[in-house]
């Protein structure tokens, strides 16, 4: 009986790493994309884990998750980029710059 529960125990942590990768991968991707349509530099090209929270959305509760990256703008080190992952909705990404915000949905 133990042996079924380290098993089912594994499986369930290796199943939560792999959503994290997707969820980081899709954005870091939607930074890139978003910083590129903007003329920003995303540095080292990559983003951070921020925050898990929950939200409701058509009556049901989804985990968010809030990636935070730094950028380059005309030469200047930025640290203001924001990206929202959510599984049912797009991504969102927010970067506040010195000329205002700005948001885009990827």
């Amino acid at each position: 009986m133990l042996g079924l529960f380290i098993f089912l125990f594994s499986l369930l942590t290796a199943f939560c790493w792999w959503r994290l990768v997707r969820a980081r991968e899709k954005a870091r991707f939607a930074a890139r994309v978003a910083c590129k349509q903007h003329g920003l530099v995303l540095m080292d090209d990559t983003v951070v884990l921020d925050s898990l929270d929950t939200r409701e959305w058509r009556g049901k509760r989804h985990i968010g998750l809030r990636y935070r990256f730094d950028f380059a703008h005309n030469g200047i080190l930025n640290k203001g980029g924001q990206v929202l992952i959510s599984p049912t909705r797009q991504a969102l990404v927010v970067i506040k710059t010195s000329e205002g915000q700005l948001i885009e949905t990827i």
